[in-house]
């Protein structure tokens, strides 16, 4: 099941906000957490 082109762009809007956010983040575990939610997100856009 594809993703609609709306929700791809809602969630690549949500990965650029956790990208931004991880340069401000000091602690490591915000950090891994936010990456680990990136790539997540990216899974399902990538998925076809």
């Amino acid at each position: 099941m594809s993703l609609s082109q709306e929700v791809k762009e809602k969630l690549q809007k949500r990965i650029d906000e956790l990208k931004k956010r991880m340069q401000y983040d000091a602690n490591d575990l915000d950090y891994e957490t936010h990456l680990n939610q990136v790539r997540e997100l990216q899974q399902l856009i990538n998925r076809k």
